[in-house]
């Protein structure tokens, strides 16, 4: 009779204590701590980068909605460049010193909606820019002067 009572008290300690290790916690998934937001530059590129440099100038003449909130902070815009950044020139992979000044370049990048949004807030400096992609579409074409 004890050794019954022991035995139940054990088994249902233990399928407790089995219950709550297995229990779904989110599978570490928790809210994410930054949303991100896609900022798009085009323009040509004010300085001529080379290997070893983080970050580039770019003039720009178009951008999207967050991308006009860098342009009206400072013309050109600092663009910071990292490991992960990808480089395209004339449709193959290609690296930041052939991008040349005066080219046309298309910047990719994406930032935290939130820090964008605390900065216009208390007009605070903008977060680094840092490119995901830039796609050097090279040096303006020269005007046509065909006459009829």
């Amino acid at each position: 009779m004890r050794l019954t009572k022991l035995v139940t008290v054990g088994l249902a300690t233990a399928a407790l204590a089995a219950s709550g290790a297995t229990a779904d916690s989110g599978h570490g998934k928790g809210k994410p701590s930054c949303k991100p937001a896609p900022v798009m530059l085009a323009g040509a590129l004010a300085n001529d980068p080379v290997t070893d440099d983080t970050s580039f100038q770019l003039t720009v003449n178009h951008a999207n909605r967050l991308g006009r909130l860098y342009a009206k902070a400072g013309n050109p815009v600092t663009v910071a460049v990292d490991t992960k950044t990808h480089y395209r020139k004339a449709g193959d992979a290609s690296t930041l010193d052939a991008l040349a000044q005066s080219d046309r370049a298309l910047v990719l990048a994406k930032v935290c909606r939130a820090d964008v949004r605390n900065a216009v807030k208390s007009e605070a400096a903008l977060p680094v820019l840092t490119a995901h992609l830039v796609i050097d579409k090279g040096p303006k074409p020269a005007a046509s002067t065909e006459t009829r």
